[in-house]
């Protein structure tokens, strides 16, 4: 029979999820499952003064995938996931290096209209942030919430355009009360070696805050060796229950990376955040620079081993906060 859809169909739902590479457990009689997963372990220190460099756990993902063929262009899909992200302190009462199940859902995946997804999954802005760090960049772009467990979600993809779009319904079952709600969505287009997209998002009531924004990002493969990546988000947070208690947050990135040969990759990267509070209210004015530097060398296809360092000034309502070095020693393994 021929092959499910999923093949093309899960590089776009599990385009957000750490782990991109898959093994296939079963492709038979128009039934396939595959399991992917990927661990990270980095030896970190940040940019705090306080905080001394620590062996953690950066990323840690196991995902099953299965697609059943309905008729030639369209497939029924499911997916789990499950995170081991928790530090484990040698206490077995509590929730350390807990298991967790992050990611739950069906839907159908059609090669005319793409993938409709419904349960818990990640939020198309999961996917937002285009730079080269690793750590040490200034976060990009913050949404807050990116994963939710009643969320309907649609993405499509033929190579040229794509798009999507999310909602996550009221977290509140109480008719009394007005639960969270976030609404987002993408669209982008490829040509040649330009890849330009724009993420929007809306949410009220996340943690008494109301969210709302967009980031744009453009990757540009100027030569096999030569990329830049360029991006510009802004987000505003308003205080639910009163908003002219708000501040508007200006993200910018630029960044640019060297293939030296087919295992070794040098990049460099710059980052600033800019926020305007209104005045007198509870949030705070910050001003963050961040650059940073790294190199990854492939071991194999789907492991690497990678260094960064970075330096950042940051002010608080004018005020310098005093940082250190930061680096990081990092090794990922997929499958």
């Amino acid at each position: 029979m021929k092959k499910t859809i999923l093949a093309m169909a899960v590089p776009a739902l599990l385009a957000a999820g750490a782990a991109q590479a898959s093994v296939n457990l079963y492709d038979a009689d128009g039934v396939s499952v595959d399991l992917s997963g990927a661990a990270e372990i980095q030896y970190y220190k940040g940019y705090s003064e306080s905080e001394d460099a620590n062996l953690r756990i950066d990323d840690a993902d196991l995902f099953l995938s299965t697609a059943i063929a309905v008729s030639d262009t369209l497939d029924a899909v499911a997916g789990m996931g499950f995170k081991y992200e928790d530090q484990f302190n040698g206490t077995l009462s509590n929730d350390n290096g807990a298991v967790k199940n992050d990611e739950l859902w069906v839907g159908f995946a059609s090669s005319e209209f793409g993938s409709l997804t419904f349960g818990r999954q990640l939020l198309l802005s999961d996917d937002a942030g285009n730079q080269k760090d690793y750590e040490l960049g200034t976060e990009q772009i913050d949404f807050v919430v990116t994963q939710g467990s009643q969320v309907i979600k649609w993405v499509y993809d033929n190579g040229t355009f794509y798009a999507g779009a999310n909602v996550d319904l009221d977290q509140d079952k109480a008719d009394s009360t007005d639960g969270r709600q976030i609404l987002g969505g993408r669209i982008g287009a490829r040509y040649e070696g330009l890849d330009g997209r724009v993420y929007l998002y809306d949410a009220e009531d996340i943690s008494g805050e109301d969210v709302s924004g967009f980031n744009a990002e453009l990757n540009w493969v100027i030569t096999d060796a030569f990329d830049v990546a360029l991006s510009y988000g802004q987000v505003d947070y308003k205080i639910h229950t009163n908003t002219s208690d708000k501040t508007e947050v200006d993200v910018f990135g630029i960044s640019g990376g060297y293939q030296a040969d087919e295992k070794t990759y040098f990049a460099v990267g710059y980052d600033i955040i800019d926020t305007s509070p209104s005045a007198n209210g509870s949030y705070a004015k910050k001003e963050t620079n961040s650059l940073y530097a790294n190199a990854t060398y492939k071991v194999a296809t789907n492991a690497k081993v990678y260094a960064e360092v970075g330096v950042t000034d940051q002010e608080v309502n004018n005020a310098d906060v005093n940082t250190d070095t930061g680096y990081v020693l990092g090794m990922e393994v997929k499958f």
